[in-house]
Formats: C-alpha cells, structure tokens, sequence
C-alpha cells in the first residue's frame, strides 16, 4: 500500500499516447485541430480511455483481496469491455450487470465480452437508479456464496477512476510544452463524468506553471447538461479527497454542451455520423456514433458557427470506443 490514501495503479497502458496534428481536416475546415489519441492506450484490444481509471480501480480490487469484478453499462459498454478483459488477465472474474434486456444476437462488444468468459446478467432496468439496486442486489447475492466481489461504478467513474484523468492531463501538458503548443480548446466526450472531472483536475493542478489554460468542453453523450454537471462534480469532488487540488468550496468551472445529444443516449444524430465518415475519409481515425462522434459534431459545429477562431488551436480527445460502430447496421 502507497503511502497516500489509494493503493499505487496498476500498469496496463501503453503511455504516453501520441498528441498529432489532424492535417487533412485542419486544411478543410479552416482550423488548427490536434488529436489525443487515447483510443490508443493499448494492451487490450480498443480499451480507450477506460484503462486510465481501471489502472487505479482494479489495484483497489487486489488490495481489497477481491475475487470478482461487477460493474455496469449498457449492452454495448465499452466500460464493460474494458473492465471484463483487464479482469481475467488479473485472475478475477468479471460479473457485468447491463441495464435493459438482452438484445439476443452477440456482436461488437458483447460477442468480446462472450470471448472473454464474462458472466452476463441483464437487469431489465432502465433508469440508474433501478440500475444500482440491480448491482447491489448482485453484489449481495454473491457474499452470500462467500464471494467477495468488488464494484466498479459505471464508466469506471468515482474519485480513485477520476485519478487516472488527473495522470493523463499531466501527460498531455508535458507533450504540448515538448513540442511547444498551447490550445485554446479542448473537446472531450462526457458521459458517466470521471474523464471530464480528471482533465479539469489536471488542467488545475498545473495552470500555474503555463500562461493560461484551455477552454475544457464536455459534449454530453448520455444526460442532459444540469445533470452531467452533477456527475462531473461528484467525481471532481471525491477525486479531491484522495488528491487535493483546489480549496473546498472553490471548484473549478464545468463547461458541457448537450445540444449535440440528439433524442438521448445511443440515438445517432446525421451530423454524428457525418462526423465519423469525415474523419475516416480525411484521417484514416475511427470514432464511434454513440459517443466520440457527438463530440466531433460539436467541434465542427463551433467552427461553422465562429465560435473556434481561425487563430485557435484545437485538441479533439480521443476517447475511444470504436467497437460500438460494429454494433451499427451502415448500410
């Protein structure tokens, strides 16, 4: 155990990811953007962003001598996925309580998720908070045959996951100040919130050492904004237990726009899958429709309406999560 208040993370990324320029879309759309490549964290196929926080979690599920993982997400989770195959390479097996009904067919995410051994359980649930009484339900059943199952939270999102945002900040910092940018934005997807609340932790920890910070945009991909706020604070707010970074009563602002949603959580939009097809066409870089491809139709959106300057320097974090357009019929 580290002498801090969690246990030392696991390695399991291949870091430090790259930070590239996206040229061919730059020279269309009239702006300067870069990518953050955590779709590329390695290790395990497609894992994302999910391996930052999952470094930090499933070191607590070791320390706390678990034998099992349970953790949530619907069907298509890339989370999930993640969690699942990080689970078995550490000797746990992984539970995975999904909201809503079985779909029937195995593909994308849940066809890995079959390969991978997880035991699949389908609540039925469709709203978080009948989705947490499902999991601890779960969580209870298997004390009860002297399991001692160990929960992770939806997106691997609380204050230990959000330390992982916290690490990939610094990272990224470290690789503008090398290659001697500054941006003025950064787009990233916000869903269960641990990624959001980590980057606005790290761009925290480190302003005073650089002339001004980003403006940190979250593009809701699952709640609408007032409630995505909700989540991100909470995260910020455990995070800040285990690491402080700003004085209690002084959080840092939260900026998320959820006019890119669309009808709801995993409903496409055209400009969604616009996006996709772009930056495929122009970059040979997959998103996905259900999350980084929102976060790229905002993006664009800001430079059509002139909200991006053509003086600004753009960061798209890439977040992951390309098996999900496996799951999509694009004829």
């Amino acid at each position: 155990m580290s002498a801090h208040l969690y246990p030392d993370p696991l390695s399991f990324a291949l870091t430090p990811t790259p930070l590239q320029p996206l040229v061919r879309l730059s020279e269309i759309i009239g702006r300067e953007v870069w990518i953050k490549r955590d779709d590329m964290t390695g290790c395990i196929a497609t894992a994302g962003n999910k391996v930052r926080k999952l470094e930090y979690l499933l070191a607590d599920a070791l320390e706390q001598r678990a034998d099992c993982i349970v953790t949530t997400g619907g069907p298509q989770s890339n989370h999930a996925r993640a969690a699942a195959a990080l689970a078995v390479r550490l000797g746990l097996e992984p539970i995975l309580v999904f909201a809503g009904r079985d779909p029937g067919t195995r593909k994308a995410n849940l066809l890995m998720n079959e390969l991978l051994g997880a035991r699949l359980v389908f609540s039925g649930s469709f709203t978080p908070e009948d989705q947490s009484a499902a999991l601890n339900k779960v969580c209870e059943e298997l004390r009860q045959q002297a399991r001692n199952p160990y929960l992770i939270p939806v997106g691997g999102s609380n204050g230990l996951g959000t330390l992982g945002y916290i690490d990939a900040y610094k990272e990224y910092s470290r690789q503008a100040q090398a290659h001697g940018l500054q941006f003025d934005w950064i787009f990233v997807t916000t869903g269960s919130g641990g990624t959001h609340a980590g980057l606005l932790l790290g761009q925290q920890s480190v302003q005073n050492d650089i002339d001004s910070c980003e403006k940190l945009i979250g593009v809701s991909t699952w709640l609408l904004k007032e409630k995505s706020k909700v989540l991100v604070a909470s995260c910020m707010d455990q995070a800040n237990e285990l690491l402080p970074v700003f004085p209690k009563g002084n959080r840092p602002d939260i900026q998320i726009d959820d006019h890119y949603l669309g009808r709801g959580y995993g409903i496409t939009t055209p400009e969604c899958l616009e996006a996709v097809r772009l930056i495929a066409k122009t970059e040979g870089i997959f998103l996905d429709q259900v999350y980084t491809g929102k976060t790229m139709a905002a993006l664009l959106d800001y430079v059509k309406k002139g909200t991006i300057q053509p003086t600004d320097r753009v960061l798209f974090w890439h977040t992951g999560g390309a098996p999900g357009i496996f799951a999509r019929d694009w004829a």
